[in-house]
């Protein structure tokens, strides 16, 4: 029986427990259980009437009392101004010291958000001159996530795209930047670089000297240098550690770590945590200028987590110590996701290295994959005709043989006359096995069909 739309041999169909979007890098959507532990704190914390039961392990009915006695009158249904303005501001200015080597950071620094992708259009929106008739323009990656794209013209800027080496291990090229702020600069006024470490959907890790030329070419160009580093707690391979911007511009010393401007993010939801539903996450302000620092401390309307999301991410920025239990269990998780991570990393490599007209850069950190396909003349023709990029034509008769769907590698951008598709390295290693096996097959007879 041969598989609808491709001619060649029949492709199973997506069997149970492959997840519904197998490019998705929502942790928990793929597979992967919370940690208990969390669940059971915010379960207290809305119900305290928990507070006492057998059944709710003691550990964590301790955590909620201490997160109760924070809050005015012992209730979270309260605005909690202080908890929100100061406890836990104070915690992440601890927690970010400790991540990058002792480089200081002050609470005021810190920002609450309900995310990235909400707090996001808000930032870039202070750095565009609305009474300029020259637009704002923001350097986005290629590839990259769309939500920055989406976010700049939420924003009222413009996107200006640079490319990253795909030869290079998706490195960024200075040279490469500056051509696009070149030719950017006759219709626009670029004043942000933004700069995502780990990669997504890449899955690099930027080594210290590339991430420190970055820092000199913002420096160079008069550029608010913007750090989407949500994926930090998923680099994976020890030889290539996550570094923060933040710990590279100060150990860079005056006069750049007095002056560079940067906005760093991270998320709840991309946390080993991975808990995308509660909605919280942090920016920190680095030698922003004041008409950039005020709004923040003045609008009402920034997107403020909700409460129990703070009160995840308030858990995770404890200090590491052994002798808590919620911190043994939280290191436990950690080091499992970084193994399960490490292992579906190779896995990718492994079977799409055996595939012809595959290649995948090796992976270094993140929660996807971005493999190159090669998609033939023929295909790229009929997909055109129908008036699709034809990454897209080959996802959706993907999708209809095998019930596998994987999201293009247009959606992300990519180096023009090339084709990639986006993997999810996040669900149990005998899931992405079948995913990967079904993909190469149905990839062997696609070609088949339109060589």
């Amino acid at each position: 029986m041969a598989a609808e739309g491709t001619g060649g041999p029949w492709v199973p169909r997506r069997g149970p427990g492959v997840p519904a979007d197998c490019s998705s890098d929502d942790a928990h959507a793929v597979g992967r259980g919370p940690l208990p532990v969390l669940r059971q704190v915010a379960a207290a914390c809305v119900c305290p009437q928990l507070l006492g039961n057998p059944a709710l392990p003691e550990v964590a009915q301790r955590r909620a009392r201490r997160v109760l006695g924070e809050m005015d009158a012992g209730n979270i249904g309260g605005y909690n101004h202080e908890h929100r303005g100061l406890g836990v501001p104070a915690r992440v200015a601890r927690f970010l010291q400790r991540r990058d080597a002792g480089v200081p950071c002050h609470p005021r620094n810190v920002v609450l958000c309900s995310g990235t992708s909400s707090i996001l259009p808000f930032v870039l929106s202070l750095l565009v001159d609305t009474g300029s008739a020259v637009a704002t323009g923001v350097l986005v990656p290629v590839p990259g996530p769309p939500l920055l794209g989406g976010a700049t013209g939420l924003a009222g800027a413009v996107a200006v795209p640079y490319p990253l080496d795909e030869e290079r291990g998706w490195a960024m090229d200075g040279r490469a930047v500056r051509g696009a702020l070149r030719r950017a600069r006759e219709t626009c006024h670029p004043k942000v670089l933004c700069v995502v470490n780990p990669g997504d959907p890449t899955g690099h890790v930027l080594s210290r000297q590339n991430m420190e030329d970055i820092v000199r070419l913002a420096a160079e160009e008069n550029l608010l240098l913007l750090a989407d580093e949500v994926q930090q707690e998923r680099a994976f391979l020890p030889g290539r550690p996550f570094l923060s911007f933040k710990r590279v511009l100060g150990e860079m010393g005056a006069p750049l770590s007095s002056a560079v401007q940067l906005v760093s993010f991270y998320s709840l939801s991309k946390s080993v945590a991975g808990e995308s539903g509660f909605r919280a996450g942090f920016l920190e302000l680095v030698n922003v200028e004041e008409g950039v620092v005020l709004p923040f401390q003045l609008a009402q309307s920034i997107p403020r987590p909700c409460v129990l999301g703070r009160i995840l991410l308030d858990i995770l920025m404890d200090p590491p110590d052994e002798g808590d239990p919620i911190q043994q269990a939280l290191e436990e998780h950690r080091q499992g996701l970084l193994r399960d991570l490490a292992h579906n990393a190779r896995l990718v490599q492994e079977v799409l290295g055996r595939a012809p007209g595959i290649r995948c850069r090796p992976l270094q950190g993140g929660a996807r994959a971005f493999p190159r396909i090669q998609l033939p003349p023929r295909a790229q023709r009929q997909a055109r005709a129908l008036g699709l990029e034809p990454d897209v034509f080959f996802c959706q008769k993907l999708r209809e043989a095998t019930g596998i769907t994987v999201a293009p590698g247009s959606q992300f951008g990519q180096p023009e006359g090339t084709h990639h598709i986006v993997l999810s390295l996040l669900p149990p290693a005998a899931t992405l096995e079948q995913i990967l096996l079904a993909l190469t097959r149905f990839h062997a007879a696609f070609l088949r069909q339109f060589s």
